[in-house]
């Protein structure tokens, strides 16, 4: 099943699948990845211009049993008396998910092979080679087996250097293929252990993915919300609170919204940030959404805190972990003192702007004083542990904080 990230691995997975669609587009086949679901994970740009497909099929999420209608509607199989079970058979024959392989004459005289396999968490890869002049290197040697002394071993050394190109090209789908579903479990891993929601909503405003945390009952009463529109699973009332972020991020502009729930008078914080194509074209929203109703009540904040293996002291403008302190300037204990403040729970840019100290603070400032700030944590900006950054919203302050005096 398609996977979803962590909220600090939303924008580094972005940039993985970025990587690993541009690696893919170099590859002489076409290739295609669906999940268990049926529905498309990644797809390179010869597998769109091999059969002719239309962007929306080629977008992650993209049914298979469209683009089966699509290609049958456009004549790829020829003539087929009834689509609709034609259109079932491959999809039954799909979801089996087996190896295969297979040679078939297309509807325009060329020849394509089609190799699938499937993958350990469920779906299946598949390549699609044009072996057309294969094919004819084949008829011709059947029709003139007289004259082939001289072409034969020109046609022979051809295929063979053919052969070796398509050898090289399965090994590196292989590795590939491994390395997708190392990086799947990966992200399926700290999306499962995050303690928020992590979710996708399409243009149609139905849900694509859910890390299954959804901080409430689902109105309808689904145990799993994938397929489930946004008002079907939220329910009137807060669809109502939630549909102006939602729209907006469908409209290109990342939005936070806060809302309580009437049953049990939590209080939730959901984050939407649109999802964009390579295009800059918006294909759905992320949504991160979080219980904060235990933070809304600001805890005392003192001269020492401490988190992790870390002790703050902010009158004296040090923390210290292991070995010497670590020296703080005003700014920097400002900052760190906003974050400790609102462990746990989204941040925005606005609230830290707002905070005791940090009201005259430029934006590009606030980002230097937080990367100096991650520096003296020892935070890696790629993987960071306490400071994370959640894209179009603001950011998260991860730890146990506990305030001494």
């Amino acid at each position: 099943m398609t996977q979803m990230q962590s909220p600090d691995s939303l924008h580094r997975s972005r940039d993985t699948s970025v990587l690993l669609r541009s690696g893919l587009n170099m590859i002489q086949q076409a290739l295609s990845i669906y999940s268990d679901d049926l529905r498309l994970i990644v797809a390179n740009q010869r597998f769109r211009a091999m059969f002719g497909l239309p962007t929306h099929l080629c977008e992650p999420g993209a049914l298979f049993s469209d683009t089966i209608r699509y290609l049958v509607q456009t004549g790829e199989y020829g003539h087929v008396t009834n689509p609709e079970a034609f259109i079932e058979a491959r999809v039954q024959q799909a979801l089996t998910f087996e190896q295969h392989y297979v040679e078939r004459k297309r509807a325009n005289g060329n020849w394509i092979s089609v190799e699938g396999g499937p993958l350990r968490q469920g779906g299946w890869v598949t390549v699609y080679t044009d072996i057309t002049e294969i094919k004819r290197q084949e008829d011709m040697l059947r029709s003139r087996s007289d004259d082939l002394s001289g072409r034969l071993l020109d046609r022979s050394e051809e295929l063979a250097r053919a052969n070796r190109a398509l050898e090289a090209t399965i090994n590196r789908l292989h590795e590939t293929q491994q390395h997708l579903e190392a990086a799947e479990a990966r992200v399926r891993l700290a999306a499962e252990t995050t303690p928020a929601h992590i979710a996708r909503l399409d243009l149609q405003e139905r849900y694509t993915y859910s890390n299954q945390r959804l901080p409430l009952q689902p109105f309808n009463g689904a145990d799993d919300i994938v397929g489930h529109t946004a008002l079907s699973v939220l329910g009137p009332q807060i669809y109502d609170e939630i549909s102006p972020a939602l729209h907006s991020a469908l409209a290109g502009q990342p939005k936070v919204v806060e809302f309580d729930v009437a049953q049990d008078g939590r209080h939730i914080r959901a984050a939407f940030t649109p999802d964009t194509n390579a295009a800059g074209v918006v294909t759905g929203v992320y949504v991160l959404s979080m219980d904060t109703t235990l933070s809304q009540s600001t805890p005392k904040a003192g001269r020492t805190a401490q988190f992790g293996a870390w002790t703050v002291r902010f009158d004296r403008l040090d923390m210290v972990a292991d070995g010497d302190p670590v020296p703080l300037t005003q700014a920097e204990a400002a900052l760190l003192r906003a974050f400790l403040l609102a462990a746990n729970r989204l941040i925005t840019r606005e609230e830290i702007f707002a905070a005791p100290g940090l009201s005259s603070c430029s934006p590009r400032a606030l980002d230097v004083r937080i990367s100096r700030l991650r520096a003296k944590l020892g935070d890696d900006p790629k993987t960071p542990k306490h400071i994370r950054t959640v894209y179009g919203a603001g950011y998260i302050f991860v730890g146990d904080v506990v305030w001494l005096d």
